[in-house]
Protein backbone atom coordinates (compact mmCIF):
# COMPACT_ATOMS: atom_id res chain seq x y z
CA UNK A 1 0.00 0.00 0.00
CA UNK A 2 0.91 3.80 -1.18
CA UNK A 3 2.65 5.34 2.20
CA UNK A 4 3.65 8.11 -0.20
CA UNK A 5 3.24 11.87 1.74
CA UNK A 6 0.50 12.36 -0.29
CA UNK A 7 -1.75 9.32 0.10
CA UNK A 8 -1.41 10.37 3.97
CA UNK A 9 -2.26 13.60 3.84
CA UNK A 10 -5.40 12.57 1.12
CA UNK A 11 -6.85 10.03 3.65
CA UNK A 12 -6.47 12.83 6.72
CA UNK A 13 -8.44 15.11 4.97
CA UNK A 14 -11.30 12.79 4.23
CA UNK A 15 -10.98 11.82 7.60
CA UNK A 16 -11.28 14.95 9.05
CA UNK A 17 -14.13 16.14 7.04
CA UNK A 18 -16.08 13.04 8.06
CA UNK A 19 -15.50 13.64 11.80
CA UNK A 20 -16.59 17.43 11.08
CA UNK A 21 -20.16 16.42 9.35
CA UNK A 22 -20.61 19.98 8.44
CA UNK A 23 -18.38 22.55 5.59
CA UNK A 24 -15.08 23.30 6.84
CA UNK A 25 -13.16 26.42 5.72
CA UNK A 26 -9.81 25.69 4.19
CA UNK A 27 -8.05 27.41 6.73
CA UNK A 28 -8.88 24.77 9.69
CA UNK A 29 -8.00 21.79 7.10
CA UNK A 30 -4.84 23.55 6.15
CA UNK A 31 -4.14 23.90 10.15
CA UNK A 32 -5.01 20.24 10.68
CA UNK A 33 -3.09 18.89 8.40
CA UNK A 34 -0.04 20.92 9.38
CA UNK A 35 -0.87 20.90 12.77
CA UNK A 36 -3.17 18.11 14.25
CA UNK A 37 -2.79 15.10 12.13
CA UNK A 38 0.11 12.67 11.66
CA UNK A 39 0.47 14.33 8.36
CA UNK A 40 2.04 16.78 9.85
CA UNK A 41 5.06 14.94 10.26
CA UNK A 42 5.29 14.71 6.61
CA UNK A 43 4.82 17.54 5.30
CA UNK A 44 6.31 21.38 5.47
CA UNK A 45 3.40 23.11 3.35
CA UNK A 46 -0.25 22.79 2.68
CA UNK A 47 -1.34 25.03 -0.23
CA UNK A 48 -4.77 25.53 -1.19
CA UNK A 49 -3.79 24.89 -4.76
CA UNK A 50 -2.12 21.75 -3.42
CA UNK A 51 -5.47 20.75 -1.19
CA UNK A 52 -7.22 21.49 -5.22
CA UNK A 53 -5.29 19.24 -7.04
CA UNK A 54 -5.61 16.55 -3.49
CA UNK A 55 -9.89 16.85 -4.57
CA UNK A 56 -9.97 14.28 -7.41
CA UNK A 57 -6.97 12.34 -6.34
CA UNK A 58 -9.25 11.53 -3.12
CA UNK A 59 -12.63 10.83 -5.52
CA UNK A 60 -10.86 8.09 -7.47
CA UNK A 61 -8.46 6.83 -4.74
CA UNK A 62 -11.28 6.55 -1.97
CA UNK A 63 -14.41 6.87 -3.73
CA UNK A 64 -15.89 9.75 -2.13
CA UNK A 65 -16.45 13.76 -3.47
CA UNK A 66 -15.96 16.82 -1.79
CA UNK A 67 -17.76 19.40 -2.73
CA UNK A 68 -17.54 23.54 -1.25
CA UNK A 69 -20.25 25.62 0.21
CA UNK A 70 -20.13 29.23 -0.55
CA UNK A 71 -18.58 31.30 2.04
CA UNK A 72 -18.72 28.42 4.44
CA UNK A 73 -15.95 25.74 3.40
CA UNK A 74 -15.30 22.11 2.29
CA UNK A 75 -17.89 19.03 2.92
CA UNK A 76 -18.15 15.49 1.64
CA UNK A 77 -21.54 15.11 -0.14
CA UNK A 78 -24.53 13.81 2.09
CA UNK A 79 -24.98 10.99 0.01
CA UNK A 80 -21.15 9.75 0.85
CA UNK A 81 -20.73 9.90 4.10
CA UNK A 82 -18.94 7.48 5.82
CA UNK A 83 -20.53 3.87 6.72
CA UNK A 84 -19.23 2.36 10.13
CA UNK A 85 -17.98 -0.40 8.23
CA UNK A 86 -16.14 2.34 5.95
CA UNK A 87 -14.64 4.47 8.80
CA UNK A 88 -13.03 1.19 9.96
CA UNK A 89 -10.98 0.41 6.67
CA UNK A 90 -9.87 4.04 6.74
CA UNK A 91 -8.53 3.61 10.30
CA UNK A 92 -7.02 0.78 9.29
CA UNK A 93 -5.81 2.34 6.17
CA UNK A 94 -4.10 5.37 8.80
CA UNK A 95 -2.60 2.61 11.25
CA UNK A 96 -0.68 1.43 8.45
CA UNK A 97 0.32 4.40 7.30
CA UNK A 98 1.13 5.90 11.30
CA UNK A 99 3.50 2.90 11.78
CA UNK A 100 5.54 4.09 8.58
CA UNK A 101 6.08 8.08 10.54
CA UNK A 102 9.91 8.93 11.78
CA UNK A 103 11.11 6.63 13.85
CA UNK A 104 11.62 9.88 15.56
CA UNK A 105 8.30 9.42 17.48
CA UNK A 106 9.71 6.38 18.62
CA UNK A 107 10.15 7.28 22.40
CA UNK A 108 6.54 8.33 22.53
CA UNK A 109 4.76 5.60 21.05
CA UNK A 110 4.25 1.89 22.23
CA UNK A 111 2.79 -0.83 19.64
CA UNK A 112 1.68 -4.42 20.39
CA UNK A 113 4.10 -6.65 19.14
CA UNK A 114 1.57 -8.75 17.60
CA UNK A 115 0.95 -5.96 14.68
CA UNK A 116 -1.55 -6.76 12.37
CA UNK A 117 -0.24 -7.80 8.71
CA UNK A 118 -1.09 -7.40 5.37
CA UNK A 119 -2.61 -4.10 5.42
CA UNK A 120 -0.75 -2.59 2.72
CA UNK A 121 -3.50 -5.21 0.39
CA UNK A 122 -6.40 -3.11 1.77
CA UNK A 123 -6.89 -0.07 -0.78
CA UNK A 124 -5.69 -2.67 -3.65
CA UNK A 125 -8.48 -5.42 -2.70
CA UNK A 126 -11.01 -2.41 -2.03
CA UNK A 127 -10.60 -0.71 -5.31
CA UNK A 128 -10.44 -4.65 -7.30
CA UNK A 129 -13.99 -5.02 -5.31
CA UNK A 130 -15.35 -1.61 -6.44
CA UNK A 131 -14.66 -2.41 -9.87
CA UNK A 132 -15.43 -5.98 -10.47
CA UNK A 133 -11.91 -6.92 -11.38
CA UNK A 134 -10.38 -10.38 -10.91
CA UNK A 135 -7.13 -10.44 -9.25
CA UNK A 136 -4.50 -13.18 -7.99
CA UNK A 137 -2.49 -13.49 -5.67
CA UNK A 138 0.08 -16.69 -3.63
CA UNK A 139 -1.77 -17.69 -0.20
CA UNK A 140 -0.34 -19.49 2.52
CA UNK A 141 -2.57 -21.62 5.10
CA UNK A 142 -1.55 -22.38 8.22
CA UNK A 143 -1.13 -25.65 8.07
CA UNK A 144 0.19 -26.10 4.17
CA UNK A 145 4.42 -25.93 3.87
CA UNK A 146 4.24 -23.53 0.27
CA UNK A 147 1.73 -20.78 -0.50
CA UNK A 148 -0.90 -21.51 -3.74
CA UNK A 149 -2.01 -19.15 -6.45
CA UNK A 150 -5.54 -18.20 -6.18
CA UNK A 151 -7.56 -16.25 -8.59
CA UNK A 152 -10.28 -14.74 -7.40
CA UNK A 153 -13.15 -11.51 -7.69
CA UNK A 154 -13.26 -9.92 -4.40
CA UNK A 155 -16.63 -9.03 -3.05
CA UNK A 156 -16.18 -7.66 0.53
CA UNK A 157 -13.25 -6.51 3.16
CA UNK A 158 -14.29 -7.88 6.67
CA UNK A 159 -12.42 -7.19 10.20
CA UNK A 160 -12.19 -9.72 12.88
CA UNK A 161 -9.91 -9.25 16.15
CA UNK A 162 -7.82 -6.79 14.56
CA UNK A 163 -7.33 -9.31 11.34
CA UNK A 164 -8.55 -8.08 7.82
CA UNK A 165 -10.02 -10.81 5.52
CA UNK A 166 -11.58 -10.40 2.20
CA UNK A 167 -14.56 -12.64 0.95
CA UNK A 168 -14.01 -13.54 -2.51
CA UNK A 169 -15.66 -15.18 -5.63
CA UNK A 170 -13.01 -18.19 -6.94
CA UNK A 171 -12.94 -18.17 -10.47
CA UNK A 172 -14.56 -20.90 -12.44
CA UNK A 173 -15.88 -22.50 -9.55
CA UNK A 174 -18.12 -19.12 -8.08
CA UNK A 175 -17.76 -20.88 -4.62
CA UNK A 176 -17.05 -17.66 -2.17
CA UNK A 177 -13.88 -18.50 0.48
CA UNK A 178 -12.84 -15.98 2.64
CA UNK A 179 -8.05 -15.55 3.13
CA UNK A 180 -6.74 -13.75 5.66
CA UNK A 181 -5.01 -10.56 4.18
CA UNK A 182 -2.32 -11.49 6.47
CA UNK A 183 -1.23 -14.80 4.33
CA UNK A 184 -1.78 -12.94 1.22
CA UNK A 185 1.12 -12.43 -1.11
CA UNK A 186 2.27 -11.07 -4.47
CA UNK A 187 -1.74 -9.55 -4.94
CA UNK A 188 -1.52 -8.33 -8.86
CA UNK A 189 -4.74 -7.51 -10.83
CA UNK A 190 -5.52 -9.47 -14.26
CA UNK A 191 -7.17 -6.78 -16.46
CA UNK A 192 -10.29 -9.54 -16.16
CA UNK A 193 -13.59 -8.47 -14.75
CA UNK A 194 -16.59 -10.44 -13.29
CA UNK A 195 -19.88 -9.92 -11.95
CA UNK A 196 -20.87 -11.45 -8.65
CA UNK A 197 -23.69 -13.77 -8.47
CA UNK A 198 -27.22 -12.06 -8.21
CA UNK A 199 -27.89 -13.60 -4.99
CA UNK A 200 -24.90 -12.13 -3.12
CA UNK A 201 -25.97 -9.51 -0.72
CA UNK A 202 -22.80 -7.80 1.05
CA UNK A 203 -25.08 -6.57 3.89
CA UNK A 204 -26.26 -9.67 5.12
CA UNK A 205 -23.71 -12.56 4.58
CA UNK A 206 -22.60 -11.84 7.65
CA UNK A 207 -24.53 -10.44 9.38
CA UNK A 208 -25.59 -13.20 11.82
CA UNK A 209 -21.88 -14.35 11.81
CA UNK A 210 -19.33 -13.96 14.91
CA UNK A 211 -15.91 -13.77 13.00
CA UNK A 212 -15.46 -14.45 9.58
CA UNK A 213 -17.27 -18.61 9.74
CA UNK A 214 -20.17 -18.90 8.22
CA UNK A 215 -22.06 -22.43 7.84
CA UNK A 216 -22.75 -23.39 4.53
CA UNK A 217 -24.89 -26.49 5.59
CA UNK A 218 -27.87 -24.96 5.63
CA UNK A 219 -27.45 -23.90 9.69
CA UNK A 220 -29.61 -21.46 11.19
CA UNK A 221 -28.55 -18.46 13.16
CA UNK A 222 -29.69 -19.29 16.70
CA UNK A 223 -30.62 -17.04 20.21
CA UNK A 224 -27.60 -17.72 22.71
CA UNK A 225 -28.13 -16.23 26.20
CA UNK A 226 -25.62 -15.82 28.14
CA UNK A 227 -24.85 -14.76 32.22
CA UNK A 228 -22.02 -12.55 32.85
CA UNK A 229 -20.68 -11.58 36.04
CA UNK A 230 -20.92 -7.93 36.56
CA UNK A 231 -17.60 -6.61 35.75
CA UNK A 232 -17.01 -8.80 32.51
CA UNK A 233 -20.97 -7.85 31.36
CA UNK A 234 -20.04 -4.22 31.73
CA UNK A 235 -17.16 -5.22 29.59
CA UNK A 236 -19.26 -6.78 26.73
CA UNK A 237 -22.34 -3.61 26.88
CA UNK A 238 -19.02 -1.31 26.35
CA UNK A 239 -17.55 -3.77 23.58
CA UNK A 240 -20.18 -5.67 22.28
CA UNK A 241 -19.77 -9.35 20.97
CA UNK A 242 -22.25 -9.07 18.26
CA UNK A 243 -24.41 -6.30 16.76
CA UNK A 244 -27.36 -8.40 17.77
CA UNK A 245 -26.43 -8.48 21.18
CA UNK A 246 -29.50 -7.40 23.57
CA UNK A 247 -29.45 -6.52 26.87
CA UNK A 248 -32.25 -8.89 29.07
CA UNK A 249 -31.41 -8.21 32.42
CA UNK A 250 -29.11 -6.30 34.60
CA UNK A 251 -28.48 -6.03 38.44
CA UNK A 252 -25.77 -5.16 40.72
CA UNK A 253 -24.55 -8.83 40.71
CA UNK A 254 -25.24 -9.88 36.97
CA UNK A 255 -25.72 -9.35 33.08
CA UNK A 256 -28.15 -10.90 31.16
CA UNK A 257 -27.24 -10.70 27.11
CA UNK A 258 -28.78 -12.16 24.10
CA UNK A 259 -27.30 -12.87 20.67
CA UNK A 260 -28.59 -13.76 17.54
CA UNK A 261 -25.56 -15.65 16.04
CA UNK A 262 -24.74 -18.92 14.20
CA UNK A 263 -23.41 -21.45 16.88
CA UNK A 264 -19.51 -21.48 15.19
CA UNK A 265 -16.19 -22.70 16.34
CA UNK A 266 -15.08 -18.82 16.49
CA UNK A 267 -18.06 -18.06 19.03
CA UNK A 268 -17.25 -21.04 21.23
CA UNK A 269 -13.58 -20.21 21.52
CA UNK A 270 -14.95 -16.37 22.41
CA UNK A 271 -16.83 -18.11 25.41
CA UNK A 272 -14.12 -20.46 26.18
CA UNK A 273 -11.86 -17.34 27.10
CA UNK A 274 -14.24 -16.14 29.18
CA UNK A 275 -13.74 -19.34 31.74
CA UNK A 276 -16.02 -18.73 34.72
CA UNK A 277 -17.78 -14.96 34.10
CA UNK A 278 -19.49 -16.30 31.46
CA UNK A 279 -22.53 -18.69 32.29
CA UNK A 280 -24.46 -20.17 28.85
CA UNK A 281 -28.43 -20.23 29.16
CA UNK A 282 -29.27 -21.51 26.12
CA UNK A 283 -29.06 -23.71 24.06
CA UNK A 284 -28.86 -26.90 26.00
CA UNK A 285 -26.09 -28.11 23.69
CA UNK A 286 -23.82 -25.05 23.72
CA UNK A 287 -24.12 -25.12 27.22
CA UNK A 288 -23.58 -28.49 27.72
CA UNK A 289 -20.60 -27.83 25.16
CA UNK A 290 -18.89 -25.71 27.71
CA UNK A 291 -19.76 -27.44 30.82
CA UNK A 292 -17.96 -30.42 29.03
CA UNK A 293 -15.01 -28.25 27.71
CA UNK A 294 -14.33 -26.41 31.62
CA UNK A 295 -14.72 -30.17 33.07
CA UNK A 296 -11.62 -31.22 30.61
CA UNK A 297 -9.16 -28.54 31.31
CA UNK A 298 -9.93 -28.98 35.31
CA UNK A 299 -8.95 -32.65 34.86
CA UNK A 300 -6.03 -32.51 32.15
Amino acid sequence: MPTHPAHVRQREVLCYLQRAGQPVPFAAIQRFILELSPAGDLHEGYSERTFQRDLPLIAETFGFTIKAKRNQGYYLAEQELLLPDQQRLLESVELHAFFQLPKALGPFVQTEPRRPLGLEHLRPLMRAAQAGEVVEFEYLKHWHAHPQRRTVGPLLLREFRGRWYVLAEMEGSNRLACFGLDRIQDLTPTGRYFTPSADFNPATYFAHAFGIIRPIDGQLPEQIRLRFTLVQGRYALSYPLHASQEVLLTTDQEIHLRLTVYDTHDLRMELLSYGPEVEVLAPPALRDWLRKQHYAAAQA
